[in-house]
């Protein structure tokens, strides 16, 4: 309210300068020579005036061009002082039509910087094209460039956000390769175009992002291919940075033995001992497929921490796979076994991890299906339809539509609308009154008692703004809820969408559900490459009979580890490389493993892959 009241009064301000303004003198008689544009004294970051003294310069002004400069580096010195809304006010005032051609740049430019600061990245991009090259100062041109590759980077596009960096930096008072390099690390193998720029220095990053991506099918070239970039440029601002990556860190002495060693810990006995055992037949399926490498288990449930880290180091491993459980994760992170990479198999508080360590979480979180729910429906259905969310009132159906909200982004409707049900007796009820029909039924209720005997149409009509309906609850729910939804849609209305969590796809229904029709699902591409089909998924299961899926995706996460541990170091530098695994398309972002699922849909009694999906993990076991 108070930041309301502010721009109120700094508009007015503005406006009142112009009034004052435009009762001056008549601007016929003056001289052109002796009119002051932004042109004549260029503008400065580092105003030596303030933006007050600005404004009562443009109150003395004779003329509207000298009137609109200083009201420009008003809005200029505004900004500099990170005084937005002030800026904002004072731009509101500006025509167009009265600044001269030489302070358009000036005037797009602070119109660029208030929209970076209201993150409307398209806006900035609409301002600034052709702007940059206009400026003579280095620092406008740099301030301009960084602009455009802020506005490149929100939008994901890292490679045009790399384009512009390097040349910002060109025109920066300090260049800085690390600046270029937090762009340049996002940057996915898709979004690297296929030839080398003939720029120098643009090539130079080319040439290390494509380097990175190549040794991820090869890690164990990438030290030579660092080398091989080194021999090409030798004076490139990056040449610190592949230096400090090439230097030898703390790491454990060779082992003894002739083969690289990987130390898996996994809760061999217990309770959760058929979780461990599922890991563990993914892990022992990926080291199989890895010639040269060693893998040793140690059961977590026996002995404590310190007796495990006696055995590690005794193995003297290239890295370490696990805790699986979530108490043992978080006791390793409080006392981690330094000169090792870890995968930890599950995941802790966000706060207690170590933004520099080498080690990750790579947890199986329902959370990441509800992110990609909500992603995925607001790609599906932009504009202004929204979406219906129904779960059970426990913690768990709460947390699903938390991570789901976190991730709706539709600025037109809001968030989605949300409804639970605590008993199976609430559903029907909640499935009405969520899709309208309650609401319905007593409009027409009220029409035939006002009607009397007059007949009266008495077909109910649901809501025609819900576009998709996510249901994040079990099987059983869904197949509780799925009938209900089917009869409340109106017949004369559009059918609705209904996606669900990997919670619906289980053994039973590995082939097809045909209750379940039409209803599209999350999952990690084992489960649902060819229909669900996979000969070798069929042998695992065999191999493990009365085992289910959730087991199963236990077991694909164990596979994907031993191929992350290898990498890990790369793609913790690198968040733009990806991997294909059996539990998702796979990259490392904040010391975190983020899954891109695929999704399939419950169509004619089977499973197919939903159109649009992404198809993530093109290599199956």
């Amino acid at each position: 309210m108070i930041r309301t009241h502010s721009f109120a009064v700094l508009a007015l301000l503005a406006l009142l300068v112009l009034t004052q303004c435009t009762s001056a003198p008549s601007r016929q008689t003056q001289e052109p020579e002796k009119t002051t544009d932004v042109t004549d004294h260029d503008l400065s970051l580092t105003e030596e005036k303030s933006a007050q003294d600005w404004l009562q310069a443009a109150q003395r002004a004779d003329n509207d061009i000298e009137q609109h400069s200083a009201l420009i580096r008003a809005a200029n010195a505004f900004q500099n002082e990170q005084k937005w809304q002030q800026a904002a006010a004072v731009l509101s005032q500006l025509s167009s039509q009265k600044i001269t051609h030489h302070s358009q740049k000036y005037y797009r430019l602070a119109k660029a910087r208030w929209a970076a600061e209201q993150q409307q990245w398209l806006v900035v991009e609409k301002e600034l094209e052709g702007i940059p090259t206009q400026f003579n100062q280095r620092e406008f041109r740099s301030l301009s460039l960084q602009l455009l590759s802020q506005a490149a980077y929100r939008q994901q596009n890292y490679w045009q956000a790399l384009v512009w960096q390097v040349d910002a930096q060109r025109f920066a008072e300090q260049p800085n390769a690390e600046t270029i390099w937090s762009v340049a690390r996002q940057i996915t193998a898709s979004q690297l175009p296929q030839q080398r720029p003939t720029n120098l220095a643009l090539a130079g990053w080319w040439r290390l992002v494509n380097f990175h991506h190549q040794a991820m099918t090869r890690p164990d070239k990438l030290n030579d291919y660092l080398n091989q970039w080194r021999q090409s440029y030798p004076e490139h601002d990056a040449l610190p940075l592949v230096e400090r990556w090439q230097t030898p860190q703390t790491e454990p002495a060779a082992s003894v033995s002739s083969k690289p060693t990987i130390a898996v810990l996994l809760p061999l006995s217990g309770r959760y001992k058929q979780q461990g055992q599922a890991v563990r037949d993914g892990i022992i399926a990926g080291t199989s497929e890895t010639r040269g490498l060693k893998v040793v288990f140690i059961d977590s449930e026996k002995d404590n921490i310190e007796a495990h880290k006696e055995q590690i180091q005794a193995i003297n491993p290239a890295g370490i796979i696990g805790p699986l459980l979530k108490e043992k994760v978080s006791a390793w992170v409080k006392q981690p076994l330094l000169g090792f990479p870890q995968i930890f198999l599950n995941q802790v508080d966000e706060n207690t991890i170590e933004p520099s360590s080498a080690n990750v979480f790579f947890a199986l979180s329902p959370d990441t299906e509800a992110h990609q729910a909500a992603e995925r429906i607001n790609r599906q259905f932009s504009g202004s339809r929204n979406a219906l969310a129904i779960a059970a009132d426990t913690s768990s159906g709460k947390r699903m539509i938390d991570a789901f909200n976190s991730s709706w982004n539709n600025t037109e409707t809001g968030e989605p609308n949300v409804s639970y049900f605590s008993e199976r007796s609430d559903m029907k009820l909640t499935v009405e009154k969520s899709l309208g029909l309650t609401d319905s039924q007593q409009r027409i209720r009220t029409v035939k008692i006002a009607a009397g005997k007059i007949i009266v149409e008495e077909q109910e009509r649901s809501r025609r703004d819900i576009s998709a309906i996510y249901l994040p609850g079990n099987l059983q729910q869904i197949r509780l809820l799925k009938p209900f939804i089917d009869v409340s849609v109106s017949p004369f209305a559009d059918p609705i969408q209904v996606y669900a969590s990997s919670a619906t796809h289980a053994l039973k229904n590995r082939s097809g559900d045909s209750d379940l029709n039409g209803i599209i699902f999350s999952d990690i591409p084992w489960l649902v490459s060819n229909s669900g089909s996979n000969i070798l998924l069929s042998q695992w299961l065999k191999l493990r009979n009365g085992w289910g899926l959730s087991l199963a995706r236990l077991t694909a996460m164990g596979y994907d580890s031993v191929s992350l541990v290898q990498r890990l170091k790369m793609m913790r530098r690198m968040p733009g490389l990806t991997w294909s695994g059996l539990s998702g398309n796979l990259h490392i972002n904040d010391a975190v493993v983020q899954r891109e699922l695929i999704w399939a849909t419950f169509s004619e009694g089977k499973i197919t892959l939903a159109e649009e999906s992404n198809n993530a993990g093109s290599r199956y076991w």
